[in-house]
């Protein structure tokens, strides 16, 4: 797995590609979302890159990542810790974190993947209660 450098553009990225990824399939409904929601401007994300960093993402789960059935790709638990790590702000967590729920809940359905997602994102990131405080949440 790539390593992006901490609070970096490309490592929220990649955040939000593995949201879009998390229940395995790639929906028109959840890329929509991130568009209109405009939160990739406000983490400094070029369209171009955050396709480039999608594009790396999807090669690296292919490389290296664990499989839950022929269709499926899942990332470990430990891989997943990784790229949270890789964001410390605060702010840029709290932002992230509703941006992932925004995207997961764009297509009306979030499967048990989606919604382990945000649990651990949220306790991993010590903002498990502002999670919970959500709708949909």
């Amino acid at each position: 797995m790539r390593r992006y450098e901490t609070d970096s553009s490309r490592a929220a990225a990649r955040i939000l590609a593995h949201a879009l990824l998390a229940d395995g399939v790639l929906d028109q409904a959840e890329l929509d979302s991130l568009a209109r929601s405009g939160v990739t401007g406000s983490l400094g994300i070029q369209r171009a890159d955050f396709d480039e960093v999608l594009r790396h993402y999807c090669e690296d789960l292919m490389m290296g990542s664990d499989y839950l059935d022929s269709l499926h790709l899942r990332l470990a638990d430990d891989a997943l810790l990784q790229l949270l790590d890789e964001i410390r702000d605060p702010a840029f967590r709290s932002l992230l974190l509703e941006a992932i729920e925004e995207i997961v809940s764009a297509d009306g359905v979030r499967t048990a993947e989606e919604h382990a997602l945000i649990a651990q994102a949220a306790r991993h990131w010590g903002l498990a209660e502002a999670a919970r405080a959500r709708p949909g949440g």
